[in-house]
């Protein structure tokens, strides 16, 4: 019978009821000695599983939600392509169990084929076992590893020939284990029963060589072959998945387990997901570069909403597919969905910068519709530099794709897409470098597909009004006029939705009008939804009939749809044509009574769930007989009437709660500790019942909106919209109030500074006892609120309470992040660059995000945008404009310009170069900061630093002449410094002239400024008086410390540790 499924066909994954993993009823009337195996062997259980291989280094496997280290591998998604052929994992120990056995028939029992034999082992053989010994763990101290500490586990270096129980176990897969005469006799009378078609037969003899010998695979297989003979998938899969421990490290075993799982499961593919997932984990365990299983487990996380799990998956495919254009799509879907283009953007432009250095002949896997993925990526971005630096890229790869890489030119032309034109005249002309005759036509405008080009004018709309031009010459490539056979909106339906949906919310329902009335013609985008939108743009435009049109084929089709009536009421009413809004306002009122009646029949059941001391009569009216005959009624409370009890008594406890919040604070500041954590908890209750309320929390559709305010009434809110217009019905609609909507300054009669005030605070404290995530949890929570959002004096609080929190734990990306707010926000204002270079100095952490590349770019933006704003106008029709760099407006909405070059701008370029090594550019930003202060000690230093760091690098060209110029402006630093009325700063410039001399080895220059830097110690003392002082007395003493006992001056190096080194 073998071991394999030849005869049978088994799907793709789907379907079991979810297998217990431990201590469950097996198939057999017991299973105690599998469990036993299982235990033995060292299995690994699902619970102990990881979520994918376990490394033996004891290094921890991969989490999809780690951030990627700037500095570290992951900066570039190429390390995604390294090898992955070390990675091992604890199923290497465990024995593989046996091939395809041949049963010889014993001399004993000829005759007993036909009845099993009862009690299940019988008698062992030569070859049988009992319970096999248990490896161990490692635990405790064992005899073969004497010098170990009780409970310490060796993980590496175990002496020769020592496994992880004790000594003498040998690592790696040990011989099969032969089996035992009796598991051959009843193997071969199992399989002769089978044959037969005796299936009973043969089950109970298949399930006694299991109990005979649980740790072979054969007598699994033949079971499974069994219950798949009768037609029970379940119970063949449940064998299979028994005997696949047998044989850990079978990853196609273990592959069609799974899928037997999953097709099993049927409409329940929920519950066999983990099944399935643990049955793949084993499959990567054994075999980390299985590309299938990857593939099938990436799909089972993403069906079932583990889109991280996922992503992790993909990424780990990259490394062994490179560049596969398959798995990039299927990486981007998985980050759009969890909210992260930006990664899916760094792979796919890793994947591009490697095809396009290639031969261009040779690229045949990156098409179109990969850039077309790509481009779409832009589409998730709210930055509009971003936007527009996409546009650019996606421009340059159609470029390379149109065999027209080289012309690089294009890139200045940022404002409009004119290369893509249909024709040369009359704006690709207009630029001078564009030579008509050196391409085909065709590699220009009719060579870049229209899904693509749509792309871009989809991109230009993200931009704003100034490119809403350039979007629409994109979109009449579609010729939305030609709805006839062969037209275009027969092959892209598609693109006509995406652009009229788009023009729409752009405020252009002119032209979205355009793209809606010919999608009227293909029947699948033809929807209600589609027709409430072609309605309000007919009514944008004061088309009242069209809309009306369109807003009756959703009546209908449902003919109660309030939202629709109160939508045309208003339109006609707005539009003085009451006789036409009449109808509507009637329909509203007939539908208004019958929803009246339900209320009336189900107002009990509300009731109900009232606080019963609303309708408690008082003692003495009880006393006095004062009830009348409906006493023992509850009082007929309107439902709104009891949301706005529950309302009040949500104030009162909010008030409550805030009071005592008060006290606890001032208990803090008075030094009580047990204060603290009471304080958290209260401040944790009102945070939470803020966030509960979603007018502070919109939908992502409706955060572009400005507050408003929130409703001070509950309402029923199409009534009410109703009750507003139509006054002349006014008596009809006795019951329905009218809603009172204004910019409220306060929640629960809390002033929402107040609120905020709670928010930071209890950030802080959380930042302050290291817990960061929670900490920004709270402070993004506060961002996402409308109300501190739409604030500019409450975003600024905001981040500076952010800045606060990433100091607390020396979290430098965030320092770096928020710094990039406030110099957005607060565009060429000094203080900006010098809050940027404070917070970062102020961070204890290696400040790798100081000058990373995005940092780096986004300061060196701010400086061209200066430089641009400075120019001529007619110099700057000549360059390339930095319109995008721009994010500061004044009242009238026009960008802000700079008033002139900022020294602290160039100056915090310069160190973020310095500080990378790239000392000669910096020298560029010094100079231009020296040119506009020649006097600034800071800025002479910087410049002699720079030409002393050149000077010592081992290709310096001209060292002696570096070295002359550097200590030049060291002098001149020098001499300002003296001249200062303040120690500290004589002091310092002592003990940095000394460590520039002490650097270039010349030590016997630089000690008597270390020595003059001691002898101002006590005057730096005494002006600093009892705050805390910036002393170099301790750094001068210390290093002349070294210097003295490396020379052999030990009495020297003694005496000057005594006087100043010893605290």
């Amino acid at each position: 019978m073998g071991d394999t499924y030849e005869d049978h066909e088994y799907p793709d994954p789907d379907d079991t009821p979810r297998f217990a993993w431990a201590g469950a009823k097996a198939l057999t009337a017991s299973f105690k000695d599998v469990d036993d195996y299982v235990n033995d062997h060292d299995m690994i259980t699902p619970d102990e599983f990881p979520p994918d291989e376990d490394f033996q280094d004891g290094s921890p496997f991969f989490d999809p939600d780690q951030q990627i280290d700037p500095n570290g591998e992951n900066i570039d998604p190429g390390f995604l392509y390294q090898d992955d052929s070390n990675e091992s994992d604890d199923d290497e120990l465990i024995s593989e169990a046996d091939s395809d056995i041949e049963a010889p028939t014993p001399a004993t029992n000829q005759d007993n084929r036909g009845k099993p034999t009862k009690g299940g082992r019988g008698s062992r053989g030569r070859g049988s076992r009992g319970r096999g010994r248990s490896r161990g763990r490692g635990r405790g101290r064992g005899r073969g590893s004497p010098g170990f500490d009780s409970g310490i586990q060796r993980r590496r270096g175990r002496p020769k020939g020592q496994g992880r129980g004790g000594k003498g176990i040998r690592r790696g897969v040990r011989k099969p284990i032969e089996p035992s005469d009796e598991f051959k006799f009843l193997h071969s009378q199992a399989t002769l029963a089978f044959i037969e078609k005796d299936c009973d037969a043969a089950e109970e003899f298949a399930k006694q060589a299991i109990q005979c010998n649980p740790e072979i695979y054969t007598a699994y297989s033949l079971l499974s072959e069994i219950h798949m003979a009768r037609g029970d998938r379940s119970r063949a899969t449940h064998a299979l998945f028994n005997g696949a421990h047998t044989r850990p490290r079978d990853t196609v075993l273990w592959s069609k387990v799974a899928k037997l799982i999953m097709e099993i499961a049927g409409d329940d593919r929920a519950s066999a997901y983990l099944d399935a997932i643990y049955c793949y984990n084993r499959v990567i365990g054994s075999d980390s570069s299985h590309v299938e299983a990857r593939y099938e487990r990436a799909a089972l996380h993403r069906e079932f909403g583990n889109e991280r799990r996922a992503a992790y998956d993909y990424v780990r495919l990259l490394r062994l597919l490179p560049h596969d254009t398959t798995v990039l799509r299927n990486l981007a879907e998985v980050y759009i969905e969890i909210g992260e283009g930006a990664r899916a953007m760094a792979y796919y432009e890793a994947s591009i910068a490697h095809f396009q250095s290639l031969q261009q002949y040779n690229v045949t896997a990156f098409t179109w519709s990969d850039l077309n993925i790509y481009a779409e990526l832009f589409m998730y971005s709210t930055d509009s530099e971003e936007i527009a630096e996409g546009i650019s890229k996606v421009k340059k790869v159609c470029r390379w794709l149109l065999n027209r890489g080289e012309d690089h030119f294009w890139d200045h032309y940022t404002h409009d897409d004119r290369e893509f034109d249909a024709a040369d005249e009359p704006r690709r002309l207009l630029a001078p470098e564009f030579d008509r005759d050196k391409h085909d036509l065709s590699s220009y405008g009719y060579g870049l597909p229209l899904e693509l080009r749509i792309r871009l004018g989809l991109l230009r709309l993200e931009l704003g009004e100034d490119h809403f031009e350039e979007a629409v010459r994109h979109f009449e490539w579609l010729v939305p006029e030609d709805t006839g056979t062969g037209s275009n909106i027969h092959d892209y339906p598609d693109l006509f939705g995406e652009i009229a949906e788009a023009l729409r919310l752009c405020g252009l329902p002119h032209e979205a009008l355009r793209f809606y009335e010919p999608l009227q013609q293909i029947e699948e985008y033809s929807g209600l939804s589609f027709f409430k939108d072609m309605g309000s743009c007919y009514h944008a435009l004061e088309l009242y009939d069209e809309a009306e049109d369109s807003f009756r084929v959703i009546m209908e089709n449902d003919e109660d749809n309030v939202e629709i009536l109160l939508k045309l009421a208003t339109m006609f009413e707005n539009a003085d044509m009451p006789h036409r809004a009449e109808p509507y306002i009637k329909k509203i009122i007939a539908l208004k009574r019958g929803r009246a009646l339900q209320k009336a029949v189900s107002r009990q059941r509300i009731l109900a769930d009232a606080p019963t001391k609303l309708y408690k009569p008082t003692a003495s009216a009880a006393k006095q007989g004062m009830l009348d005959p409906m006493a023992g009624r509850k009082p007929d409370i309107r439902p709104r009437t009891l949301r706005r009890l529950r309302e009040a008594e949500l104030n009162e406890k909010m008030q409550l709660l805030y009071r005592e919040l008060q006290i606890l604070k001032q208990q803090i500041e008075d030094g009580d500790s047990e204060a603290r954590d009471e304080w958290m908890g209260l401040a944790k209750t009102l945070i939470d019942e803020f966030k509960k309320k979603k007018t502070f929390y919109p939908a992502r559709v409706e955060r572009h909106r400005k507050y408003s305010g929130y409703p001070t009434k509950f309402r029923v809110r199409n009534e009410e919209e109703m009750e507003t217009m139509t006054g002349h019905l006014e008596e009809l609609l006795d019951d329905v109030q009218e809603e009172i909507n204004y910019t409220a300054v306060e929640y629960c009669n809390i002033a929402f500074n107040h609120w905020l005030d709670i928010f930071l605070e209890y950030a802080v404290i959380l930042a302050i006892g290291g817990h960061k995530v929670q900490a920004y949890e709270i402070i993004i929570s506060a961002t996402e609120a409308k109300v501190f959002h739409d604030s500019k004096d409450f975003m600024f609080l905001i981040h500076i309470t952010w800045s606060i929190c990433a100091l607390a734990v020396d979290d430098d990306e965030t320092l770096c992040g928020v710094a990039r707010y406030f110099m957005k926000e607060f565009q060429f204002v000094t203080d900006t660059y010098r809050l940027f270079s404070i917070l970062n100095r102020l961070c204890n952490r290696q400040n790798v995000w100081y000058n990373n590349g995005p940092t780096q770019k986004y300061i060196l933006r701010q400086v061209k945008a200066v430089d641009f704003s400075l120019m001529s106008e007619e110099r700057r029709k000549t360059i390339y404009e930095e319109r995008a760099s721009y994010s500061t407006k004044d009242a009238a909405g026009n960008p802000i310009h700079a008033q002139g070059m900022d020294i602290a701008l160039l100056m915090a370029y310069g160190y973020i170069l310095f500080t990378g090594g790239s000392h000669t550019f910096a020298l560029n930003y010094f100079y231009r900061a020296y040119a506009l202060d020649p006097g600034n000690p800071m800025i002479n230093m910087s410049l002699a630093l720079g030409y002393l760091h050149v000077a010592i690098k081992r290709q310096s060209g001209n060292r002696q002449y570096m070295i002359m110029q550097g200590f030049s402006f060291l002098f001149t630093y020098y001499n300002l410094r003296k001249q200062s009325k303040f120690s500290i700063e004589r002091q310092e410039c002592e003990f940095n002239v000394g460590r520039a001399y002490h650097m270039l080895g010349l030590t016997h220059l630089a000690i008597p400024y270390y020595e003059r830097c001691l002898d101002l110690s006590r005057e730096v003392q005494r002006e600093g008086g009892q705050g805390a002082i910036e002393d170099y007395s301790t750094e001068a003493a210390f290093t002349l410390q070294g210097h003295w006992a490396a020379s052999g001056e030990v009495e020297l190096a003694r005496k000057i540790t005594a006087r100043w080194l010893v605290i």
